[in-house]
């Protein structure tokens, strides 16, 4: 566990939710939520935990072989430079297959992916065989 980790409590979350019923329509809904859970949580903390955990919408479901493929297809789309547009993946998703999820979930399944294939490339490149001069007796592969 990282330290920086908040962990919210199921009374938490449970008052969290009930506030998002009331003030949910509102634009300063977190912040307010923040202040009446007594500033235990930021209002940061409290969009992000909603938002990736909370949301009733949200499909906890894995991800089938159609779900990675649209994600491998629109990742790319929405990648400018470094950055990657996870909202709008996020929308096309839900437009796509009619279910919500999470930003984190779908931010896991491609850094994973990627960090995968990453350590397959990197493993492949070290067994490559690097030849010097002609293979004789006398004179060894050098290997990188």
């Amino acid at each position: 566990m990282r330290s920086k980790e908040i962990l919210f409590r199921e009374e938490d979350n449970v008052l969290i939710r009930k506030y998002m019923k009331e003030y949910g329509h509102r634009k300063n809904r977190f912040a307010l939520i923040s202040k009446l859970l007594d500033s235990k949580f930021n209002n940061k903390q409290i969009s992000e935990h909603w938002r990736n955990s909370l949301n009733p919408e949200l499909c906890h479901e894995e991800f089938g072989f159609y779900e990675k493929t649209i994600i491998d297809l629109l990742v790319p789309k929405y990648q400018k430079s470094d950055k990657i547009q996870w909202k709008f993946v996020i929308v096309e998703m839900k437009i796509y297959f009619e279910k919500l999820y999470s930003e984190n979930k779908i931010k896991n399944y491609w850094y994973s992916k990627n960090r995968n294939n990453n350590t397959k490339d990197s493993k492949s490149k070290t067994k490559t065989v690097k030849r010097n001069a002609p293979y004789s007796k006398s004179r060894k592969q050098n290997v990188i």
